[in-house]
């Protein structure tokens, strides 16, 4: 299960989206997510969370969820 974030604004980082998606993620569904999805525009490593750039995730976009293959 995935839930797609979207922040637009200039003056925070990648790295400060990614961590209000996971809390919204964790909130939302009880568990913290392992995987990021996100554009290259917006790459940044984040620690404890697998990132991978697509190209089909448009800019200021993250989607966040588990990944069972992952957790094995």
């Amino acid at each position: 299960m995935f839930l797609g974030w979207f922040d637009d604004t200039r003056k925070k980082d990648s790295h400060d989206k990614i961590e209000e998606a996971i809390e919204r993620y964790t909130a939302k569904f009880g568990t913290a997510p392992n995987l990021c999805l996100l554009n290259a525009a917006d790459n940044t490593p984040y620690e404890g969370l697998e990132i991978k750039v697509v190209d089909y995730v448009r800019p200021n976009h993250f989607w966040v969820g588990r990944s069972d293959t992952l957790a094995a």
